[in-house]
């Protein structure tokens, strides 16, 4: 009885369009400022090595901080106390996703900060954000990747101007909406004002109501406001405070 069952779920899947919510991550992308670059090795290869003739395989190693290209950031990331990676179960890992575009306010000003009217205003248009949903917000900056100056988009004085997160959106989102987690298609959570700052007062709230987030998210203008799913895996470190992620959205033809 199971077997038409579960061939009739994976036949409705196979009817949905899916679409990858991951760059590919390598030397020189995009990244927060304070991070250093990937270093990438050969250790095996197919012609080299060991053996006459090579090794017969390839294999790299990858030396990267957690939070590198599309990743996931853990509660651990900013609460002491927090979940680490591992902690995160599956079950959160499937989830409703919402997609809050703002790409035409960030175009008109690098420095918004999505608000608390904000989702208001997007939930007068699209209705309630769900419970337990992935709210993502999708401001137009992966189109800037993988430049990195371009993601920075800094002033002659030095400071950073890409758009973000205000606490009063997450409080909303987290308090009264009780969201799973957040995603956003920036290096940080908060606007590049107060990171150039030295302030990050949006990620230290969402982390420390035990939320997780994926930043660096790409291709979220192929995603409908409402009526997707988030698919979102990484690895399971033990302990871990964040890592690079792959994620992707179902979108059903109804909602494409």
């Amino acid at each position: 009885e199971d077997g038409p069952v579960l061939a009739d779920i994976l036949a409705r899947l196979r009817s949905c369009a899916w679409v990858d919510l991951t760059h590919a991550f390598a030397p020189g992308i995009p990244h927060y400022v304070g991070f250093p670059d990937e270093v990438r090795k050969v250790i095996f290869h197919f012609d080299e090595g060991v053996g006459e003739g090579g090794s017969g395989f390839l294999a790299h190693e990858y030396r990267h901080i957690g939070q590198w290209g599309t990743h996931m950031d853990p509660p651990s990331h900013f609460a002491r106390d927090g979940r680490t990676q591992d902690e995160v179960g599956v079950e959160e890992m499937i989830l409703p996703l919402v997609v809050v575009d703002v790409r035409e306010a960030c175009a008109a000003d690098p420095d918004f900060a999505c608000t608390r009217a904000t989702i208001e205003a997007w939930e007068t248009d699209h209705g309630r954000v769900p419970t337990g949903a992935f709210v993502a917000l999708h401001t137009g900056w992966d189109a800037r990747w993988p430049d990195g100056d371009a993601m920075q988009n800094r002033s002659t004085d030095g400071s950073a101007h890409y758009p973000g997160w205000a606490v009063d959106a997450l409080e909303l989102l987290v308090e009264a909406r009780e969201i799973t987690a957040i995603g956003h298609d920036m290096t940080d959570t908060d606007p590049g004002v107060r990171i150039s700052a030295g302030e990050s007062p949006a990620e230290a709230y969402i982390l420390g109501a035990d939320r997780w987030q994926i930043e660096l998210l790409a291709n979220l203008g192929a995603v409908p406001a409402t009526g997707a799913l988030i698919v979102a895996t990484w690895p399971k470190p033990r302990g871990g405070s964040g890592f690079p992620a792959r994620a992707f959205a179902i979108v059903p033809p109804a909602s494409a």
